[in-house]
C-alpha cells in the first residue's frame, strides 16, 4: 500500500494489548502502520505528518514542541487552535465522511480528565487520501483504521469522544495523491 508521503507502507494484525484496549479497532478494520517510538505522537503525526515532533504544551525534551501563542495546557481549545493555525476550520457537525477537497482531522477529548473543570484533549486522528483514518498512539504504533469512531470510549485506552472535526481545503499535491489513490482502486477493464 502506498502511504501519504508515496512511500510503501504494509498493514499487519493489531497487537493483542490494542485489541484488548480499543475494543471497536479490529472490526472496524484496524491495522497496524508503523513501529512504536517516543519521538512523535498523535498530534504531531496529525498536523505535520512527522515523526521527529511531539506537541507537547511544556516541552521538556528536544523533540518536543508547542507553537508560540497557544495556551501551554491540555484544554480541548488548544489543541484545536493547533490545527487552525494550519488552516483547519471547525465543522458545524461531526460528519467524519469523506470529502474529496478536504482534509479533516477528529479531535478527542474527556471531561475533567486532568484535573480542570471541562473537555480537555486525548487524540487526535486524520484521514488519509484515501478516506482511511490514521492515528498515532501515543508511544505506541501508528494505525490504519475505517472511522474514527473506532477510538471512542471510555474503556481500556480509549480515547473519549469525539468532540470536533476540523477540515481544511486539500493543498495541489494532497489532490493528485488523492486522484491516484481513486485511479487505483478503479476496476481494471480488459
Amino acid at each position: 500500500m502506498i502511504g501519504e508521503n508515496g512511500n510503501i507502507i504494509s498493514l499487519k494484525m493489531l497487537p493483542s494489548h490494542l485489541e484488548r484496549g480499543f475494543p471497536k479497532l479490529r472490526a472496524d478494520g484496524g491495522k497496524k502502520t508503523s513501529e512504536a517510538t517516543n519521538e512523535c505522537n498523535c498530534v504531531g503525526w496529525s498536523a505535520s505528518r512527522t515523526r521527529s515532533k511531539w506537541f507537547e504544551p511544556q516541552p521538556t525534551q528536544p523533540w518536543e514542541y508547542w507553537p508560540k501563542g497557544i495556551p501551554e495546557d491540555y484544554s480541548l481549545d488548544s489543541f484545536i487552535r493547533v490545527f487552525e493555525i494550519r488552516g483547519y476550520k471547525r465543522c458545524a457537525t461531526l460528519d467524519s465522511s469523506f470529502e474529496f477537497l478536504f482534509k479533516k482531522v477528529a479531535i478527542y477529548a474527556e471531561f475533567g480528565i486532568y484535573g480542570q473543570p471541562g473537555w480537555e484533549f486525548t487524540h487526535v486522528a486524520d484521514q488519509l487520501h484515501s478516506g482511511a483514518w490514521t492515528s498515532k498512539l501515543g508511544k505506541d504504533i501508528d494505525i490504519q483504521h475505517n472511522t474514527p469512531q473506532s477510538l471512542e470510549g471510555n474503556y481500556g485506552m480509549e480515547y473519549g469522544k469525539i468532540i470536533q472535526i476540523l477540515k481544511r481545503r486539500c493543498w495541489p499535491w494532497e489532490l493528485i495523491a488523492r486522484i491516484c489513490v481513486r485511479l487505483s482502486k478503479a476496476p481494471h477493464v480488459k
